[in-house]
């Protein structure tokens, strides 16, 4: 096996189904309003009408009723990410059971059939089955990082996690961007006769299309990295086996918790944020979210890699827990577009540390052959985090505004940064499987 082009391909297969993923962001505020406004004509809809109307009884005296789709926001991506959590470590499992390809190639397939769901969906109901679906197949990023861990050194596992992470960056770069890019042109005008289309349709279009892609260069250029068991370990080796001796990763699991729900509340809340004080487009939207994936890729494929030798794992988490607290409060009292941008950068550096040392840290943490197992795990930690999170941001914007939410959420990532002081630094004893 070439691990070299391995890694590679795995780079390739992130990026697709990363840029899938986040091309949907700069869209969200927009299709929301979209699919509220249609729920009245559509019959399969008309359950979201009273839901609507009860969540307008509680809005707040001083709050726009058009900031309403924040609060909905929050649910849909909570459903996401809570059955998200549900299944990653089984992905994570499996992979280690049979193998991390199957699951790389099965998992990408799931993701285009949501994505094609999204694409025909006319209705919000047909919609949140697609994310319901999309939740269900999200387990590449736990089994790419398990596959990466497989053919790593253990000295040389953050910096192969910080590849990953770059990747983020660079998925993080283009997704926004095309999804912005794609909201301008509205399938519905341009086939009127298509009764399926939303205007949309072309974002999730494209998303099909990355999946299908991912699925297509794992089947046809993915060495595998994990030998699968054999018959009779299959009898011992459950999916969701308990007595996997993880030593420290569990510590390392709540921080990572506990930051993605935090950030998480945040970066929900970000789309809406610039939506409602500064009145950006979708395709103004991207070019934010191009700004955060060039720091992303420049923390993370740069900096990263760079002083993760010197640092080690845990001390560059903590770099990175305590470069955020202030700029993100900084963020909610901006008056400008560029003022918000500024305080952006160290927030964006900072979040690029964290979640490569902690995953390098569980990895290291975990023993070898259990490396799907224990990064399913921390992925799903962080699954679990999304789905309070965006719920914990809907409140927190939608009653008391930018300014005092982020303050409170800055306030508590920094406790977090303290109580990661209590967390196990890596070994180095576990060798490439």
């Amino acid at each position: 096996m070439n691990v070299r082009r391995n890694r590679w391909v795995l780079v390739q297969s992130l990026l697709l189904d990363l840029i899938g993923f986040s091309l949907i962001f700069p869209v969200v505020p927009h299709l929301l309003e979209y699919y509220v406004h249609q729920s009245t004509n559509s019959r399969i809809d008309q359950w979201l009408i009273p839901v609507i109307r009860n969540l307008e009884h509680l809005l707040p005296e001083n709050r726009p009723s058009a900031e309403l789709i924040v609060l909905l926001g929050g649910v849909l991506a909570s459903v996401y990410s809570f059955i998200q959590f549900a299944v990653a470590p089984m992905w994570g499992r499996l992979s280690d059971r049979i193998g991390r390809r199957p699951v790389l190639i099965l998992t990408s397939c799931g993701l285009a059939l949501a994505y094609f769901l999204w694409f025909t969906s006319t209705s919000f109901s047909v919609f949140l089955l697609s994310r319901i679906l999309a939740g269900l197949m999200a387990g590449n990023l736990g089994v790419i990082s398990a596959a990466m861990a497989d053919m790593t050194d253990s000295s040389e596992r953050t910096k192969a996690m910080g590849l990953l992470g770059a990747t983020f960056g660079v998925g993080f770069i283009l997704g926004p961007v095309i999804g912005g890019t794609a909201a301008l042109l509205d399938l519905t005008k341009s086939f009127p006769a298509v009764p399926f289309l939303n205007p949309y349709s072309m974002c999730a279009l494209v998303s099909v299309l990355m999946s299908v892609g991912s699925a297509f260069v794992n089947f046809r250029f993915f060495a595998e990295t994990r030998t699968p068991v054999t018959q009779s370990e299959r009898k011992r080796y459950r999916l969701f086996e308990t007595g996997t001796d993880l030593r420290g990763v569990p510590h390392t699991i709540l921080i990572i918790f506990l930051f993605t729900m935090l950030f998480s509340a945040f970066e929900f809340s970000m789309t809406f944020f610039y939506k409602f004080r500064f009145s950006l487009t979708p395709a103004r939207m991207g070019l934010i979210f191009l700004y955060l994936g060039v720091l992303l890729a420049i923390g993370q494929g740069g900096l990263v890699r760079r002083i993760a030798p010197i640092l080690k794992e845990k001390r560059l988490a903590l770099l990175g827990l305590f470069l955020i607290p202030v700029p993100l409060a900084l963020l909610g009292f901006s008056t400008s577009i560029g003022w918000s941008l500024l305080a952006l950068a160290p927030l964006a550096l900072g979040a690029a540390c964290i979640r490569p040392a902690l995953s390098g840290l569980a990895s290291l943490l975990s023993p070898a052959d259990h490396q799907g197992a224990a990064l399913g795990l921390f992925r799903s930690s962080e699954s679990l985090g999304r789905a309070i999170g965006p719920l914990a941001g809907a409140y927190l914007y939608w009653v008391y505004d930018a300014q005092i939410a982020y303050t409170v959420l800055g306030f508590l990532i920094l406790l977090t940064g303290f109580l990661a002081f209590l967390v196990r630094s890596g070994t180095t004893e576990h060798k490439v499987a």
